[in-house]
């Protein structure tokens, strides 16, 4: 949907010579020294699939609300380009003529500020369906879009009201409600959420959830905040001076990270919502599950804390029954467990499913209610792994994955 080719992006009145020194391996700050040039985005490559959540973080002047510019042409790039895919073709950002960028940035793109830009002698209904307006849609079509960009962003029935009648949060939603009326599949947004009070930035993050869930839109989202980055995204994109030093999945960030830089990030993130099951869990290979014996064609197998707990698989690492002090427990997955009033004591005849995507949290949730190893399994329901208070307290403690744990078991 969107490919980023070694972007660069160098202010000043002769950056080609600075991109030279660049390239040449001269430091950001030799090149100011010598040049009074700024580099604003060094390098820069990726590629986004369509419906991918992307996240762009890092501190203040890291470049990432620069490169979000890149990506529209509204900063001309110095170097690399950017290349976005339409119903009609490929477009090169940086090389589209002036209708085609025209064209570009109205039908296909959207972006979304952290200033909400609305127009304050303009309802709530025109500011929605300004974008429209500039694409030339008829009137009537354009207010029906908006009404209904209105009601997706919970603000139906305020359309007629001014702007300066709704709170900072209702603004915010009006921005995002302009945006999503010009049905580009691409939207760009830059710290939307950073100016709004912390309960507001909530909502609006849990809006933004269930509005990728529903439209499945492109999104490449600028933040500075690692907890609205790993609560969002797909994936991230992590930032120092202009250049990306770490690109991965959420999960992947916080169990590995691969600087200092990004260590320092992570170090105070909740690791709950972002580590999978999969990843926390103990492998059936592992020291610290026993295989007790056979029975017929299946394995009796126990975690080495909780071997009163007997595991019984197939050869196809299917579970077929679990027994607890020689008696046998239901299964019974976490969800239905969820749903139900909690036990005084936890459960010593029930023991807990989960699938391997789950979160840490639901693993906390699940040990809670069940008194026995969670029991780990994949989408063709085979047993992966077993998870105890073990594994989850490292994992919270370290925010580190099952590797991790085993090499420090060893």
């Amino acid at each position: 949907m969107i490919r980023a080719e070694n972007v660069t992006k160098i202010f000043g009145p002769a950056p080609q010579e600075a991109l030279r020194l660049l390239r040449d391996g001269t430091s950001k700050d030799a090149i100011r020294e010598a040049t009074g040039h700024v580099v604003g985005v060094d390098d820069v490559s990726f590629s986004l699939k369509p419906g991918e959540f992307f996240c762009i973080m890092g501190l203040s002047g890291s470049g990432k609300s620069t490169l979000l510019r890149c990506l529209n042409r509204l900063i001309p790039m110095t170097g690399g380009r950017v290349v976005i895919d339409t119903e009609q073709g490929e477009v090169d950002v940086g090389e589209a003529g002036s209708k085609a960028l025209r064209d570009l940035r109205t039908q296909h793109l959207s972006m979304v500020f952290q200033r909400f830009g609305l127009l304050p002698h303009r309802s709530v209904r025109d500011n929605v369906a300004y974008g429209l307006e500039i694409q030339g849609v008829p009137r009537k079509q354009r207010l029906e879009r908006a009404e209904r960009a209105l009601e997706m962003v919970g603000l139906g029935g305020w359309g007629p009201s001014r702007t300066s009648e709704l709170s900072g949060g209702m603004q915010q939603r009006v921005g995002l409600a302009r945006a999503l009326a010009t049905e580009a599949q691409v939207m760009l947004m830059d710290e939307p959420f950073s100016a709004l009070d912390p309960l507001i930035k909530m909502q609006m993050q849990e809006e933004m959830i269930k509005l990728q869930h529903d439209l499945g839109k492109t999104i490449v989202f600028i933040t500075h905040d690692l907890d609205e980055a790993l609560r969002l995204g797909d994936r991230i994109a992590i930032m120092e001076d202009g250049k990306v030093v770490q690109l991965g999945t959420p999960e992947k960030i916080i169990i590995e990270p691969k600087t200092a830089y990004v260590a320092d990030f992570v170090e105070h993130a909740d690791p709950t919502n972002v580590i999978s099951a999969g990843t926390v869990s103990v492998e059936l290979a592992h020291e610290r599950v026993d295989v007790l014996r056979r029975e017929g064609g299946n394995r009796v197998l126990a975690h080495r804390t909780q071997s009163e707990v007997e595991i019984v698989v197939d050869d196809d690492d299917h579970v077929r029954e679990v027994r607890a002090d020689g008696k046998r427990v239901e299964l019974v997955p976490i969800d239905t467990l969820l749903a139900e009033e909690p036990p005084v004591a936890r459960y010593r005849d029930r023991a807990a499913v989960v699938r391997a995507e789950r979160t840490l949290r639901t693993l906390l949730e699940a040990r809670n209610l069940v008194n026995l190893p969670v029991l780990v399994i994949d989408d063709q329901e085979r047993l992966i792994g077993l998870v105890t208070e073990r594994e989850i307290i490292f994992s919270i403690i370290e925010k580190r994955g099952r590797d991790a744990l085993q090499e420090a078991a060893a």
